[in-house]
């Protein structure tokens, strides 16, 4: 697979994962504050984009630096669990979502794709008031 198909593939299923629909879900005790899974999946994806080989000056590359990839992709992944809806991380969900982003396979499509079901909002968040509870 070429570089550009790679990126391309790369960046469609990060862009999709980030568009989730709203948290929900059942209570699963959670560790993780929504800032630290969020700057985890900041740090998974990066990694992953760097693996990729998709993090360097040329112009197929994604990013220039890895800087460059954590600053915007920390603002994705804010506004992909946003406070409002996702007020507590379900640990069980985050740690699928992280292992998926880093075993992706830089080649395959279809596995971004399996990558994206395992870290939409739903499998990640607790909203408010399913957080109050315990």
């Amino acid at each position: 697979m070429t570089t550009t198909l790679k990126r391309t593939a790369l960046l469609t299923l990060l862009a999709a994962a980030i568009g989730a629909p709203a948290c929900g879900g059942g209570v699963t005790a959670a560790h993780d504050t929504r800032e630290s899974a969020r700057d985890k999946a900041t740090t998974a994806t990066c990694d992953r984009y760097k693996a990729c080989g998709l993090i360097g000056p040329d112009m197929t590359d994604a990013y220039v630096t890895y800087d460059s990839c954590a600053t915007i992709w920390k603002g994705k992944w804010e506004e992909g669990w946003p406070i409002a809806t996702c007020a507590t991380i379900k640990q069980d969900g985050l740690a699928v979502c992280l292992n998926a982003i880093g075993a992706t396979l830089c080649d395959s499509i279809a596995d971004f794709f399996a990558t994206l079901a395992k870290c939409q909002a739903v499998d990640v968040c607790l909203p408010p008031d399913a957080s109050t509870g315990g």
